[in-house]
């Protein structure tokens, strides 16, 4: 597979699911059905309980997932897969995005867990821009590519990924802090556009592992994308970020942090 650097997820993009969370499984592979991809987007689920399968849903069929105890034993058997759902609790979140960012195939790791200690955050967000991969999160519902792969939950049931629209690829690139009101900006975006191309909720947290400005880029560099849509939170200086960027003539690109206090 292979993706422009803007990109983190298309048709063909498959993810390992840390932890064993049957309902997030199974709705990643119902929107899988919906955008009627040609292949699940769940490779392989890691559980350290025990391996074996797990059967789930593919349309009206039955298929099966294989289980893993590890990330690495998964990794082996599914060299393709790009993306980790990581759904360990904050006491276990560090470690296992830690191993999963150091296994060379995994490009984009997203931490469902909240409340993650900030100094690890910064030291997976720091270890993520070395070696040029993509956290999303801590305390993140996730995101999605309309049409093409889910993470997770986001975007709620069935009904309204269809009111959405988010079966197939609108012109606008979101992003959010808050997970809570991606879902409402899915639909007021789908009301007064053709959709999103992609939404993105960084996460809660105090640190997360990417800020609104790093997928703001993404999405400037994204020929799909004709709007860009940003719902910031009260605290922080990410807004300022990109008033700063317009001011400085629309140029996004290399923009530092902020130098004094708001």
């Amino acid at each position: 597979m292979t993706m422009k650097g803007y990109t983190l997820f298309d048709k063909d993009t498959q993810a390992f699911v840390y932890g064993y969370q049957v309902n997030a499984i199974q709705r990643m592979l119902d929107f899988d059905y919906l955008c009627r991809r040609e292949r699940p987007s769940v490779a392989a689920i890691i559980n350290p309980g025990r391996d074996g399968i797990h059967k789930v849903f593919w349309g009206t069929e039955e298929i099966l997932l294989p289980m893993y105890k590890s990330i690495p034993e998964a990794v082996r058997d599914h060299p393709s897969v790009e993306v980790v759902v990581n759904f360990a609790s904050y006491r276990s979140a560090f470690d296992t995005t830690m191993e999963a960012l150091a296994q060379p195939s995994i490009k984009t790791v997203a931490i469902i867990a909240e409340g993650v200690p900030e100094r690890m955050s910064r030291m997976m967000a720091a270890t993520a821009k070395k070696m040029k991969k993509t956290i999303i999160g801590p305390a993140t519902v996730g995101g999605l590519a309309a049409g093409a792969f889910r993470i997770g939950n986001t975007a709620g049931t069935i009904e309204n990924i269809i009111e959405s629209k988010l079966y197939r690829p609108g012109c606008v690139g979101f992003v959010s802090k808050s997970g809570g009101m991606l879902n409402e900006a899915f639909n007021i975006i789908a009301r007064n556009s053709s959709g999103v191309v992609e939404g993105i909720a960084i996460g809660g947290d105090r640190y997360p592992g990417s800020n609104l400005m790093d997928h703001i880029l993404r999405f400037e560099a994204n020929p799909e994308v004709a709007m860009i849509a940003c719902l910031g939170e009260v605290g922080g200086t990410d807004e300022y970020r990109i008033v700063e960027a317009l001011l400085e003539g629309l140029s996004l690109i290399h923009i530092s942090e902020p130098t004094r206090p708001y």
